[in-house]
């Protein structure tokens, strides 16, 4: 071994070598060697600090990490719980293409929203299972929904809802009945 490359290190009192800077570079930032080991090469006439010989990277601090994610994420989780189950619900009311019951229970959601926002109302709707669904003819569904107005000008009334619909096999959609398709026989 060089005498260039011929490091001795002070641990635990005793004298440990010969090492090279690139073992005692492992050494120190595996953890295996502190930053206040003491060192000593020929030429020296004491020991001194390993850190005079290798400069100590700064570990990552994952706990800077973990704290920077949770910064981040919980917000988002924040808004997941507040705004998710109101996207999760429109879009169930607008994207129905079966003629079952559940899903005319979401159609007539949608056609009762549409028609309360235009009076600047909001619904709290009762869940499917509190709702009546009949199919009095093919194609055709009369819906019976329930729940309480949260915004508008009745406010905290209960109320309920009865939403005629009409199923287009081909286009797979719901649709509220019209005035004509009602007189219809």
């Amino acid at each position: 071994m060089n005498t260039h490359e011929a490091f001795y290190v002070h641990v635990h009192g005793e004298q440990l070598g010969p090492y090279t800077i690139r073992h005692l570079d492992h050494l120190i930032h595996s953890g295996l060697l502190s930053p206040e080991t003491l060192f000593w090469t020929e030429g020296l006439e004491q020991w001194q600090p390993i850190t005079d010989l290798i400069p100590v990277r700064r570990r990552p601090r994952r706990w800077l990490r973990v704290l920077m994610a949770l910064i981040v994420l919980l917000p988002l989780l924040g808004l997941g719980i507040f705004l998710g189950p109101p996207i999760v619900e429109g879009w169930r009311e607008q994207t129905q293409h079966e003629f079952t019951a559940e899903a005319a229970y979401w159609a007539a959601r949608g056609v009762v929203r549409a028609y309360l926002r235009e009076k600047s109302a909001t619904p709290v709707f009762q869940p499917f299972g509190r709702a009546q669904v009949q199919f009095p003819e093919p194609n055709r569904a009369i819906v019976q929904l329930s729940g309480l107005l949260v915004a508008g000008e009745r406010a905290g009334q209960e109320t309920s809802w009865t939403v005629r619909l009409s199923f287009d096999p081909n286009g797979r959609e719901w649709a509220p009945q019209t005035d004509a398709e009602k007189a219809a026989p």
